[in-house]
């Protein structure tokens, strides 16, 4: 999380929860499949040597690599439809990533993220659950 983010989800705490915390401590906010979300401590790192295989969508946005279901291009008719219903796109986008939990954009190629899908995925133990095969869907 960047340092505006940290502030963003002190705030936004403090204003609906009236709970004050130290955004400093803060390292990651995992975001769920119903939009809730959890700030946590742990570093990516430390995550990582949990077993979870993550996927670096780029600007530093990381989903675990067995939630991704498939890859394809984020085309100009996707865009214009998104500015059309009000959206704001602060980045070029470059792909949708699907989830289990939804779509995703990302800066990153479809083929790019299926390579560090398949890359992250090489890198957990041989017995941890959490190997799976998503498909790359052509554009």
């Amino acid at each position: 999380m960047t340092d505006e983010d940290k502030t963003r989800a002190k705030d936004s705490l403090k204003e609906k929860r009236g709970i004050d915390i130290d955004a400093a401590r803060v390292n990651v906010r995992i975001e769920f499949g119903d939009r809730s979300s959890k700030l946590a401590q742990e570093s990516l790192d430390a995550i990582r040597e949990q077993g979870v295989a993550l996927v670096n969508l780029g600007s530093d946005r990381y989903v675990p690599a067995t939630n991704i279901t498939g890859a394809e291009a984020f085309t100009k008719e996707d865009s214009e439809r998104l500015k059309g219903d009000d959206y704001t796109l602060k980045q070029t986008f470059r792909s949708k990533v699907e989830t289990r939990a939804g779509t995703v954009l990302s800066s990153a190629t479809p083929v790019q993220i299926m390579d560090r899908r398949a890359k992250a995925m090489d890198a957990v133990p041989a017995n941890s659950n959490n190997k799976g095969g998503p498909k790359l869907k052509q554009a």
